[in-house]
């Protein structure tokens, strides 16, 4: 009896079991996995964008994000402007009396990259998956130059302010201000470049613009060729004047060998204080003077072993102050600014 019982038992296990299995096998059966959605086609404008026409320029690009996709756009606008601009300009000696070699028409490709569009429309955008988005924009070329025109207009009259009030300062002073007028007139070059093409030629006053760039330019190499140092110095200077001629030459600046008008003179004096002690002390006054005003110096203490020779202090004292200029570097050696 107790057999039977413990059949019907197990007999009732394996039907609750195959009950609780029908589910699974029903769910097996009719979940059959669709196939893939198929993705849907872009858009034309994506494909083939609208090429630039005469009043508008058009960029299009796809990022993962909206604001990602505008600015690759963007980015995608101004590289045609620098591939436009170098293609009309790489073949050419010279454009309006301004002389374009290859390093100029590199470096114009390279300040194009740089220009800022603020005048786009977003005109066309489209959501491709989850992370893509595709936009389209557009800007009008004669606002765009527009604005380009008025910021060069706004450069040149500030650039000529600051050139006329060269005249108050000192040498090192017009020096450094000439240095960076011509860098400002070489990136103006490309802003210029950029108005010309986009906007009407009797709009655009491009020949004033590359005179005035031009104009820049010579002053600044002229005022680079008369800049001249003349080094002189007392008695127990001669091996530290040495140092200073080598070290302004070694910056490709003019070291004269005798005193002109308008050189800027560089006065080195040296006292030391050599006792019975082993320790010798140097100290080396440097003055720098330009039309006899004082606009820079530097006082340098060196310290050298003393064994009886004031010859071998000074010999160590020359090698160690060439160390020291270098690596204090021209400014705080000599204790001016100087672009260099």
């Amino acid at each position: 009896m107790k057999r039977k019982d413990k059949s019907m038992l197990n007999s009732k296990k394996l039907f609750f079991l195959f009950l609780l299995s029908l589910p699974l096998l029903f769910w097996g059966c009719g979940a059959a996995p669709q196939p893939p959605k198929a993705p849907e086609p872009l858009p034309a404008w994506v494909n083939l964008p609208v090429t630039d026409d005469a009043q508008y320029m058009y960029g299009v690009a796809i990022e993962a994000d909206r604001e990602s996709a505008v600015k690759a756009a963007l980015s995608e606008m101004v590289s045609k402007l620098g591939i436009s601009i170098e293609s009309s300009f790489e073949s050419q000696q010279r454009v309006d009396n301004y002389h374009v070699d290859n390093s100029s028409t590199n470096k114009i490709k390279s300040d194009v990259a740089k220009i800022q569009i603020n005048n786009y429309e977003v005109i066309k955008s489209h959501r491709i998956s989850y992370k893509e988005f595709a936009v389209m924009i557009k800007t009008d070329k004669e606002k765009f130059a527009q604005g380009l025109e008025e910021s060069l207009s706004a450069q040149k009259s500030s650039m000529e302010l600051r050139l006329a009030s060269v005249t108050s300062k000192d040498t090192l002073s017009k020096y450094n201000l000439k240095q960076e007028l011509s860098k400002e007139a070489d990136a103006m070059l490309s802003t210029v470049l950029i108005a010309a093409k986009l906007s009407s030629a009797k709009k655009f006053d491009k020949g004033s613009y590359l005179k005035f760039i031009s104009l820049i330019k010579a002053d600044f190499i002229q005022e680079q060729k008369s800049l001249n140092f003349y080094v002189s110095g007392d008695a127990n200077s001669v091996s530290f004047v040495k140092h200073l001629k080598n070290f302004l030459a070694q910056k490709n600046f003019s070291v004269s060998g005798v005193k002109k008008a308008n050189s800027v003179l560089v006065k080195v004096q040296t006292s030391d204080s050599i006792g019975s002690g082993s320790i010798a002390v140097l100290k080396i006054n440097i003055d720098v003077v330009s039309q006899t005003q004082n606009i820079g110096g530097k006082s340098i203490i060196l310290k050298e072993r003393y064994n009886g020779s004031k010859s071998s202090v000074y010999k160590n004292a020359s090698i160690h102050f060439e160390q020291e200029i270098k690596e204090l570097g021209l400014n705080e050696a000599l204790g001016v600014e100087l672009n260099h």
